[in-house]
Parts: structure tokens; sequence; C-alpha cells
């Protein structure tokens, strides 16, 4: 079974036609976690995709050292593996795919840290379907394989301070922006949004592109359930870890894949924050210099991605 096998169209095309099939380009990177990467993309293999769409897969291997790139154009031959240079992180990876992936008729971001759950792709394509707007972006939230507790997802905005992480349940739910673990962008979006802003390595590309998407009247909706499963980096691994030295915690902050590097910050801040700009700006790395004055004894700041408290009861096993 390949990545890209075609399913029948949906309706009958005319007679001396070619069936009519709508083109998926799934859009990762990687970077040293062969096994990890292999297992998100068996997980795809195995997903039943509604009639008249097919998958084709385009992976950035971002200077993998352990053979990750290798490894998936063994496994799976009908993958396009692109090569980086070590220095794209997800938002370059993403878009060196998704610029190689044009033109298509949806490009559906899939970290490969995430083990998809049998009928995830139908369910997002399915919402689509429901949506009746051609622009519709779609997400599906993320849990934790063991706790079941929501990682990623939809988010919802209540204010500038108050932005969390949705727990789906049974029904199609509208987000104000999103994680970028599991999302399909219709081509409809992408022509009136473009791709990830290039100005992002990591933390904010997937908020800043939901965001965006909203001012530009594109909904976006979380589909139904969790999709995938997906565990988050260990706490004491970013710059809130307790056992680090405060050389080591602002590295984290301000590195490229860090929670305020200070350009970045300032490129989110510009483009979505409330006035006075500046003082949201400086606001994380004041409470840095307050945390560690204190000792590191209390998180002053706060990260939105650490997983949320309510668990939807229909995920329970």
């Amino acid at each position: 079974m390949t990545l890209a096998a075609d399913s029948q169209t949906t309706h009958p095309a005319p007679q001396g036609a070619s069936p009519q099939v709508r083109d998926v380009a799934v859009l990762m990177t990687c970077f040293n976690r062969r096994e990890t990467t292999l297992r998100c993309l068996r997980s795809l293999r195995e997903q039943e995709l509604p009639a008249g769409y097919r998958l084709r897969v385009l992976l950035t291997d971002d200077g993998s050292s352990d053979g990750t790139g290798d490894a998936v154009r063994a496994e799976f031959p009908d993958a396009t593996v692109l090569q980086g240079d070590g220095n794209l992180y997800w938002c370059g990876g993403t878009m060196m795919a998704w610029d190689a992936a044009r033109p298509a008729d949806f490009y559906f971001w899939l970290n490969d840290d995430v083990e998809l759950r049998p009928g995830a792709v139908k369910t997002l394509l399915d919402v689509y379907e429901q949506s009746g707007d051609p622009r519709c972006v779609v997400v599906g939230a993320t849990c934790d394989p063991d706790t079941q507790r929501t990682v990623t997802g939809g988010m919802k905005r209540e204010s500038w301070h108050n932005v969390r992480v949705i727990a789906p349940n049974g029904k199609v739910r509208p987000c104000d922006t999103l994680n970028g673990n599991i999302v399909i962008v219709p081509r409809q979006a992408d022509e009136i949004v473009g791709g990830l802003d290039p100005v992002y390595t990591h933390f904010f590309a997937d908020g800043d592109f939901g965001l965006r998407c909203r001012k530009a009247g594109i909904p976006i909706l979380l589909a139904p359930g969790h999709l995938g499963e997906c565990r988050l980096n260990p706490l004491e691994s970013t710059s809130f870890g307790k056992t680090l030295s405060l050389r080591q915690r602002w590295q984290k902050m301000v590195g490229p894949k860090g929670y305020r590097p200070p350009r970045q910050w300032w490129a989110f801040v510009r483009a979505h924050a409330p006035r006075p700009k500046i003082l949201y700006w400086l606001t994380p790395y004041c409470l840095f210099f307050a945390e560690a004055l204190l000792g590191n004894r209390v998180r002053l700041r706060r990260n939105v991605r650490r997983p949320i408290d309510e668990v939807a009861p229909s995920q329970h096993a």
C-alpha cells in the first residue's frame, strides 16, 4: 500500500474523461527522530480516504544525522524527501515542502511526532466538505496517549492574555487560531493568506497563520474528537526548567525554538497585540528576570502550550 494511492471519485466523470481526484499534499519536517517519523508515516498509510482524494507526502529532512531521510525513502518510496541544511526548523522545513507541493487542492500539515488515530484524515476532510466554505481551515486535536488530556489543536482567544487550547467534543467547534500539528489548509485559503511567515522559525508560525486567516475572514474549525496522539516535550527541557542554570534557561527562551526569540516576538506583537506594543514585547523578559530573582520558585510566565485540565469524556478508553 502506498501513501499516494488514488481513491475513486465521488461524481461520475463524463464519458472519456479521467476521474477527478483531489490532491492532498502532506507537509512534514523532521530532524533526528527516525523511529518517531516512521511511526507517524505508518499511521498515515493506514488512513481511510473519502472517495475522490489522494495523498502525497513531502517531507523535509532538516539535516538529520540518524538516517531519517534514507529510512523514509526505503519504506515509503512514493514520498518526496527534501533536504534541509539543519537551519530550517519547523517553519522553514514546512515551507520548503509547501513550495515544492504547489499547486495542490489541500495542504495537510502533519507533525512527525503525531500518531494519527484511525479515521483522522477522513474526519478532517468530512468537516471541510460540510463547512460550505471552500476557504475553511480544519484543525485536528491531539491528546497525550497516557492521560488523554488535550495537548494541541484549535485555540480560543479570550483576550490577548488568555489563549487556551480547546478540548474537542462530538461537535465541530470554531477557533480563533491553531496549533500546527494536524491541519488541513485548502488551496483557496493559501491563495489568500499565503504560507507561513518566514520571520518565524518555530514557536509563533502556526498561531500567526491562524490569526491571519481569521483577520481575512477565513473560518477555522476544530474537528470532533482527538485525531492523533503526541507528547509535549518535558517542561524541564524548556526555559521553564527549574534545574537549568539561568544562562541555559535564557538561551532556551530566546533561541530559534524558544518561547520568546526577541525579533520573532516583536514581529508577532507588532502584527497582533494591542497598544502599547512595546509593553507587551518587554513583559516576558521582565517576568523571566523576576523569576530569576525569586530563585525560580515561582513561574510568572504563562506557557499556553501546556496540556489543559479539561478532558473530552468521549475520548476515555
